[in-house]
């Protein structure tokens, strides 16, 4: 068994290893060598290199190795606040900026919402031709990735799909998410929440490989090429964060649609029993985990 445990934990830290040495980090202190040694000329470089002794050169290789490391940890702790930034959520004073943003999306939201409705009639009362049932199909997928009411809009795209999901609850079985996740988390089966922790896992490392790509602009007063180099290298990681997050908010959606009445069993409150009574349900639910307020004709059952 202890044979076992050794052979995983070196397989872990061998790929913990081999994500520190050979990630983002990697590609950012990298391509800022590379750009300085085209700045400064290749030859220059490498007679420089030659002209080191073995303990200078071992020396350099350990110094980079430990930067690499160092610079790996300080980004992968600062994932979650880099994902909120990506999410809309910014600081002060970017938060006028956003606010500015979020005025311009509810103009195009209004717009969008009302091409959605008016198909949507049409399409109950006669046949839609074929363009206009593409049409359809585009604005569905919208609106499923933007929240119902434009005063639930953020000022980015990755925002408004996690707000759409996370608001999913709340929409159809009064459950808030913010409030409600953590407890139903530790009732989800196994295979769900390793589903659920690859894909925030995935999200997150998508969020830093973003801010790798803001950080490469700084190689910009070598070259203008830098410039072009990271915005490119954002545009790239943005759009696959913007992927990872629709498959995250639809598993996080999943899990209320599929598991919450575990979260009623749980605490031993009565299933509701039909939709009415459980928008009714789920907002005193919420309220008792978010407050503790508990309705007086409730009939509480302890749960075993």
């Amino acid at each position: 068994m202890l044979s076992k445990f050794w052979e995983s934990l070196g397989s872990n830290l061998a790929k913990r290893w081999i994500e520190y040495v050979f990630g983002p980090a990697f590609l950012f202190w990298a391509g800022g060598f590379g750009i300085y040694t085209w700045k400064t000329g290749w030859q220059e470089m490498l007679t420089y290199l030659q002209g080191l002794t073995q303990l200078q050169q071992g020396a350099g290789i350990v110094s980079a190795l430990l930067v690499l490391v160092f610079s790996s940890l300080v980004l992968n702790a600062l994932r979650f606040p880099i994902l909120r930034i990506l999410e809309g959520y910014w600081p002060w004073p970017f938060h006028y900026l956003g606010l500015g943003i979020i005025e311009l999306r509810k103009k195009f939201f209004k717009k969008k919402y009302g091409q959605l409705r008016e198909l949507k009639a049409k399409e109950s009362t006669e046949e839609l031709s074929s363009a206009e049932q593409q049409k359809l199909s585009e604005l569905d997928t919208w609106a499923h990735w933007h929240p119902v009411q434009a005063a639930g809009l953020l000022p980015t795209a990755l925002g408004n799909i996690m707000r759409a999901r996370e608001r999913g609850s709340e929409r159809k079985y009064s459950l808030d998410a913010v409030v409600c996740w953590p407890r139903l988390w530790s009732l989800l089966p196994e295979n769900v929440r390793d589903d659920l922790v690859d894909a925030r896992s995935s999200l997150e490392r998508m969020a830093e490989l973003w801010f790798w790509g803001l950080l490469f602009l700084i190689w910009n007063f070598w070259t203008p090429w830098a410039l072009l180099i990271g915005l490119l290298w954002m545009v790239l990681a943005y759009g696959m964060a913007l992927q990872v997050t629709m498959a995250y908010g639809d598993l996080i959606e999943a899990a209320f649609d599929i598991h919450r009445m575990k979260l009623y069993d749980a605490l031993g409150w009565p299933r509701p029993k039909n939709r009415a009574e459980e928008k009714k349900m789920g907002a005193q639910l919420t309220e008792f985990l978010w407050r503790g307020t508990m309705p007086g004709n409730l009939e509480f059952e302890h749960p075993e």
